[in-house]
């Protein structure tokens, strides 16, 4: 399908979004919607697109991961805030937010479609998947410092030696250990939020 790909104006991705929006807001089922724009537009295109997330979603797809499938069409930034708003149960508001962009930009090129030149570098995805790694390598972190304070107080008795609440490395590896587990915890509930 990638082959068959081709652009759609700001003002087609605006007119898209805003009625989106509209219909999200009178409580009508993301199928429907999907049925109603799809019955509505001329751009063949563009109803080709539809039908196809459609379908996704009917199989239990994501709106996000049904658009991505289109990326010379919906940049990251169109797919990132879909993402967003499906987290957060505001679709109503992440497609007035995308028209508006979209509005705003009439008279550019369709800011969707990026050129295929070498040498360019998603930084948006770069950052995201960054950030989940660093995420991850912080709660490995926690872990093996929690991991490491308790096996010292674990075993600490047994050589027969005194070496419990006063020595300062286990505990200091436990309270390492917990500072960044409750970072973590923190910070993956906080982007689930936003």
């Amino acid at each position: 399908m990638a082959d068959k790909e081709t652009s759609l104006t700001n003002a087609e991705l605006a007119m898209v979004c805003r009625q989106f929006a509209t219909l999200t807001k009178a409580d009508i089922n993301i199928l429907e919607i999907l049925e109603t724009l799809r019955e509505q537009t001329g751009n063949a295109f563009l109803r080709e697109v539809l039908e196809q997330v459609q379908q996704d979603v009917e199989m239990g797809h994501t709106l996000a991961t049904s658009f991505s499938r289109y990326p010379n069409t919906f940049s990251p930034f169109f797919i990132t805030m879909l993402r967003e708003g499906e987290l957060e149960g505001e679709l109503d508001r992440v497609f007035d937010d995308l028209a508006e962009h979209f509005e705003m930009r009439l008279g550019d090129t369709p800011d969707a479609r990026r050129p295929a030149r070498a040498g360019l570098f998603d930084w948006e995805a770069a950052a995201s998947a960054f950030q989940w790694i660093f995420i991850w390598l912080c709660a490995l972190g926690a872990a093996c410092a929690l991991g490491a304070g308790l096996i010292w107080y674990a075993t600490a008795g047994s050589d027969g030696g005194a070496g419990l609440p006063g020595d300062r490395l286990p505990n200091i590896l436990i309270f390492i250990g917990i500072v960044m587990g409750l970072g973590v915890i923190l910070f993956t509930r906080g982007r689930r939020r936003r």
